[in-house]
This record gives structure tokens, C-alpha cells and sequence, in this order.
């Protein structure tokens, strides 16, 4: 899921599993992608299933965290088959 937040300069990402949900905020996409990416990794490191949701200033911008962080969900996934 992707929100625009019109007023906010922040990105925000949620990240949801059986067992946890995370919130993380940044104010650029850079920052963002690096503590998502971090966290989907612990995360996945424990064998849970993760989802994620993102909100932002920008649609683009928006799309491009969301590429990379399902780019990182596929590499994780196939490195641990």
C-alpha cells in the first residue's frame, strides 16, 4: 500500500509480521530504504512473513522504495532456499 502525505516531509514505511509491527520514519528516500532494508533483514532472519506499507511526500518517490525494498524481499527469500 502507498500513501502521499501532502504536508509531511517524511517518509514513513510500516513494516507488519505475525508477530511485530515497526514503524520507521526518514526524512529522505535514501535513509528510508536503508532502515527498511535493515529491518526487513533482522526480520526475515527470525523466519517471519513480512508486509509492508509506505507513505510519503511523493508518488515517485514512494515507488521507488517500494521497488527496492521488494528487490531486498526477493533477494533474502532466495538466499535462504
Amino acid at each position: 500500500m502507498a500513501m502521499i502525505m501532502g504536508d509531511s516531509p517524511i517518509f514513513e514505511v510500516r513494516i507488519t509480521t505475525c508477530e511485530t509491527g515497526s514503524i520507521l520514519r526518514a526524512p529522505t528516500e535514501r535513509e528510508m530504504a536503508t532502515k527498511a532494508e535493515t529491518l526487513v533483514r533482522r526480520v526475515h532472519a527470525r523466519g517471519e512473513l513480512i508486509g509492508f506499507s509506505i507513505k510519503g511526500p511523493s508518488a515517485a518517490g514512494i515507488g521507488r522504495i517500494k521497488a527496492y525494498l521488494e528487490g531486498v524481499l526477493v533477494e533474502v527469500a532466495q538466499a535462504s532456499t
